[in-house]
């Protein structure tokens, strides 16, 4: 049975993986007072198996191994949904064939990486043309801008960029942090400055400083997984969205 989460501590049988970062770190920002971000957990004998968060049409799944995909699957196109983010083994018991799927590495630790300058107040727009630049499909800056001032604010999310002589040479960010787990992304370097390690730097620097829960990021395509091995990553499963028109 699927029923609404009103409160956060209902979020707290999920493991701590990066779908689980993502719900609880969007309940965290948003709570359960909004229409267009909304939560459900399932109960099999009353025991909670999964929970989904729904933010702007944009559907999250988890799982703890014991959940009823049959009903998961009538309830997401009962509520319908623009995109669907999960584990690849989830997408295929609900039996959906994903739009995209890629690799999902968690940080192990163990490397040492050269200190850059590093700073954590930096200018928004910058970080913001730096990803549109580098592929990121962000949509509205100011969209962009009130989502992320408002996770920073709630702490949900952090974020990084390297600088030199005054100019910024790649960014990231801790996007959802959870209980548990922290999910990382929006790695980005400007391309006069790749291979200069300033990627490395920064990502070796958030996520050292997250190591108390477990840390996660979704590779972007499969060659990115031996860039994330040699800074302490690694390949522990695959993610996959589906995205619907």
């Amino acid at each position: 049975m699927l029923t609404l989460c009103k409160k956060h501590e209902q979020l707290g049988f999920l493991p701590a993986d990066p779908y689980a970062a993502r719900i609880t770190a969007l309940f965290k920002t948003y709570g359960a007072n909004y229409d267009f971000a909304l939560f459900w957990v399932q109960e099999t004998d009353g025991v909670p198996c999964a929970a989904i968060s729904r933010v702007d049409g944009n559907l999250t799944l988890c799982t703890n191994g014991n959940a009823d995909f049959e009903e998961l699957l009538h309830f997401m196109n009962a509520v319908g949904f623009q995109t669907l983010t999960c584990s690849y083994d989830d997408m295929k018991k609900l039996g959906f064939e994903p739009s995209d799927s890629s690799f999902t590495v968690k940080y192990k630790g163990g490397k040492s990486i050269e200190k850059i300058n590093s700073v954590r107040d930096y200018d928004k727009r910058k970080i913001f043309d730096l990803l549109c630049d580098c592929g990121f499909e962000l949509g509205d800056y100011g969209a962009f801008l009130s989502d992320v001032c408002l996770r920073l604010n709630k702490g949900t999310a952090s974020m990084i960029a390297a600088e030199e002589n005054g100019d910024l040479r790649a960014c990231a960010f801790a996007l959802f942090e959870g209980k548990k787990s922290v999910l990382l992304g929006a790695v980005a370097t400007s391309p006069e400055a790749r291979g200069r390690g300033f990627a490395s730097a920064i990502v070796s620097e958030i996520a050292n400083e997250k190591s108390e829960k477990n840390v996660f990021l979704f590779c972007r395509n499969d060659g990115l997984e031996a860039f994330y091995s040699k800074i302490g990553f690694e390949t522990v499963g695959k993610w996959t969205v589906l995205r619907r028109d």
